[in-house]
Parts: structure tokens; sequence; C-alpha cells
């Protein structure tokens, strides 16, 4: 069972910057991660890590990673009182990835799951749907 500890994450900037989520709490089977760099609250980008095993009604492991990055509105300084006025939310943008591991599964069926999800993420038609939202055709 890895421990509590911080994430780091790579973006896709020109210059590529590591994002480091730092864990807020772990209660029962969630670890919740935030990326407190950007020093406004309604704006840190959050990471949740769920693991529930299997129960009497589901012989699955359940594994569910949720990035949630938000996008704060621009702030125009030109109000009437010459104030800022505070930081908004303007949208999240959301990934959540949920793996289903039967008991049954061997240790290299889930490496092979996670190592072609990791290479669906980098193909082209990963690519077209998630950054310009073409459709397949």
């Amino acid at each position: 069972m890895p421990a509590l500890a911080t994430v780091n994450l790579t973006d896709a900037a020109a210059t590529p910057v590591v994002h480091a989520f730092v864990p807020q709490s772990l209660t029962g089977p969630l670890a919740t991660y935030a990326d407190q760099s950007g020093g406004i609250a309604v704006g840190y980008p959050k990471l949740t890590i769920q693991v529930v095993p299997p129960s009497k009604t589901s012989r699955l492991n359940k594994v569910r990673m949720k990035l949630v990055l938000p996008v704060l509105e621009t702030i125009s300084n030109s109000t009437f009182s010459g104030i800022a006025p505070a930081p908004t939310k303007a949208y999240d943008m959301t990934a959540d990835v949920q793996f289903f591991l039967p008991e049954r599964s061997t240790l290299q069926n889930r490496k092979d799951l996670r190592a072609m999800l990791l290479d669906l993420m980098g193909e082209a038609v990963t690519t077209s749907v998630v950054e310009t939202q073409e459709s397949i055709y």
C-alpha cells in the first residue's frame, strides 16, 4: 500500500511545469490532494485517489483517480470602487478514470491494463478527441 505523499504531475506548457499535489486528507479509502501553488483556494487543482477493496456484493477492486483543474475568471480592476473583486471560478476541467479489477486478475493483467491506458492517452485519436474536440468518423 503506497504511503500518503506528494504527487508530482507535469503539465503540457511550452516549458513544462511540475505541479506538486500535496496530501490534504485521508478519509477511509479516499485520499485527497491539492496543488496550492496558485495561492487562491477556489482555484486549487485537486486530485483524489480512491481504492475500494472487494465486498460481499462485488468481487472487484475498484480504483478511481479524479483530477480537477479549475479555471478562474479573468478579473478586471476597473470596478466603480477601484477595488478588484474576489477571484471566482469560471469552470473546471475534469478527468475521471476508474479501474475495475477482478480479484482473479493477475499482476500481468493489471500491468497490461495500466500500460495500454497510458499508451491510449498518447495516441493521436485521443489527442484529437480531447484537445481539438474532433469527433471520430
